[in-house]
């Protein structure tokens, strides 16, 4: 029994810490772990709901199964840079989370979470590196993929920058951050996973790349807040697309831009179909200057696409400066010009 525990110190001459060690031990409320422990196992402080706070060291590589569940007055936890994987329920019904402590967002977004609830931001909000709260988010350009529930919960942060190194988005990964107002996904990233944006209910636009192959089910469900989605993808019944992708988003007045003569294609696709307002406009791929129709060339393709536009098409300009080739603000013959040239070499 542990029923008069109420602080532990693993010493550093442990180098792991049993199965359900002290599983059901209520009356602690303070735990050292020293810095020679590399693994918890699994159930290992599940249930101990005397703990407000725990800081996991440098020296551990893996928090297993259910580790930490049930630890319902647990309100922050300290993540070592070491830790490579975090079982599944390891802080599960640790409702009372608010802020994870980390010191490297690239290990934290290529840490392999396997679902359930094995993220820590299953349940908090606030996520802080290095002692400071985490609003604006730049992933590294190291990373390659954003896992399951990476971001989950976490309605602290403000704005995401996703790098064009990440070429898949997980599952729920920046499910409930409703704090989020936009995010554009890169051209760089072909899957977008299961409730990868479920509730972002702050959210107001997304932009959707063109190299996306598959939408996951309810990706954007409940993003009650989106007035635009700008689609780049130009072969719309090519993308596989799962259930309820965008169940519960403002399908009559969120405006759904799409490249130029797509827009029949996406009124007779599945659930794009569902928007009253399908525009296709001029967008202009940042990384090929020219590139009208996203095929990753620049040729007479595409100076058709701009003679047509500028001649039967109203102007649009978004943030990337659309069909604004010169960067005077407006698209015009000029433009037309300096595609010409480049096509030409010029």
């Amino acid at each position: 029994g542990c029923s008069g525990l109420t602080s532990v110190t693993i010493p550093n001459s442990v180098t792991s810490i049993g199965g359900s060690a002290f599983q059901g031990c209520s009356g602690l409320t303070s735990v050292t772990i020293g810095n020679s422990v590399i693994s918890i196992g699994e159930y290992t402080f599940a249930g101990c709901s005397g703990l407000t706070s725990v800081t996991i060291p440098n020296s551990v590589t893996s928090i297993g199964y259910g580790a930490f569940s049930g630890c319902s007055e647990l309100t922050s936890v300290t993540i070592g840079n070491s830790v490579t994987s975090i079982g599944d329920c390891a802080f599960y019904n640790c409702t009372g989370l608010t802020s994870v402590h980390i010191t490297d967002i690239a290990k934290w977004c290529e840490i392999a979470f396997d679902g359930g609830s094995s993220n820590p931001l299953s349940y908090a909000h606030h996520l802080y590196m290095n002692g400071s709260e985490v609003t604006k988010l730049s992933i590294p350009n190291s990373v390659t993929s954003i896992g399951s529930r990476a971001f989950q919960s976490c309605s602290g942060l403000t704005s995401v920058t996703i790098p064009n190194s990440v070429t898949s988005i997980g599952y729920a990964a920046f499910a409930y951050c409703s704090g989020l107002t936009s995010v554009t996904i890169p051209n760089s990233v072909t899957s977008i996973g299961d409730g990868a944006f479920y509730e972002c209910s702050g959210l107001t636009s997304v932009t959707i790349p063109n190299s996306v192959t598959s939408i996951g089910g309810d990706a954007f469900a409940w993003c009650s807040g989106l007035t635009e989605i700008r689609s780049k993808i130009v072969n719309v019944s090519d993308v596989s697309m799962g259930t309820n992708v965008f169940n519960n988003v403002p399908k009559s007045s969120c405006t759904l831009k799409v490249p130029i003569g797509s827009a029949t294609a996406y009124r007779n696709a599945d659930q794009w179909k569902d928007f009253s307002n399908i525009n296709d406009v001029l967008l202009i791929a940042s990384d090929t200057v020219g590139d009208l129709n996203f095929d990753n060339a620049v040729n007479g393709e595409d100076i058709n696409i701009m003679v047509n536009y500028l001649l039967h098409k109203s102007v649009y300009i978004d943030e990337d400066g659309v069909a604004d080739i010169d960067g005077d603000g407006k698209p015009t013959g000029f433009d037309l010009n300096r595609i010409v040239r480049i096509i030409l070499g010029e």
